[in-house]
């Protein structure tokens, strides 16, 4: 794995003043003697560092320097600005697909005629899945509510445990639920309960 050092801040601090500049050279060791063109943009004096590079004999690479207001020179590092560089490269290389792809043209048409089909069937499921929910929530016979309070005003006189037997409710309120419904609830001595109807 290839791991990429943060920059000091003071050499990032120089970096961010590359763009303001508008002098750049491009500077090789010939015969021990330094050679430098000056160059009004960045893209010029790359292109001179690259004719300089193809001349040199003795091995020693071009370096590009950045030239401040002040007429401070800052090395251009090879990799600023190739990430701005790389999205161009990607039209190119999406083209040499594309110029391959001429002469086989005929191939080409079966894969796009693929591409609508899978995307009907996700649809689809999630359609079923919609369709599935209403019924899910339907439910037949009466709520948990309308239990308790058919046995509270029922003839028979029943116990909270009976209640929450029935409903599979065991920490339901009926207290609550008679004075939401305006009932009256009776508990017998022997701690059976009643309601009169709910108004």
């Amino acid at each position: 794995m290839t791991t990429t050092k943060k920059p000091h801040p003071a050499d990032a601090a120089d970096l961010a003043l590359i763009a303001s500049c508008k002098k750049f050279t491009a500077s090789i060791l010939k015969a021990n003697k330094p050679q430098t063109t000056e160059h009004p943009s960045l893209a010029a004096a790359r292109i001179e560092a690259a004719r300089l590079n193809a001349t040199a004999n003795n091995g020693r690479k071009a370096l590009v320097y950045a030239i401040t207001d002040e007429g401070r020179s800052i090395l251009v590092p090879a990799t600023y600005g190739s990430e701005a560089a790389k999205p161009e490269a990607k039209p190119a290389d999406a083209a040499k697909p594309a110029e391959a792809a001429k002469g086989e043209a005929k191939p080409a048409k079966p894969a796009k005629a693929a591409k609508p089909a899978k995307a009907t069937k996700p649809a689809k499921k999630a359609k079923a899945k919609k369709a599935a929910k209403p019924k899910a929530a339907k439910k037949e016979g009466p709520s948990k509510v309308d239990t308790v309070i058919a046995m509270l005003t029922g003839r028979k006189a029943v116990s909270r445990k009976d209640i929450a037997e029935a409903v599979a409710w065991p920490s339901i309120n009926i207290k609550a639920i008679c004075a939401r419904k305006g009932m009256k609830l009776k508990q017998a001595a022997d701690g059976t309960l009643s309601a009169s109807a709910p108004k």
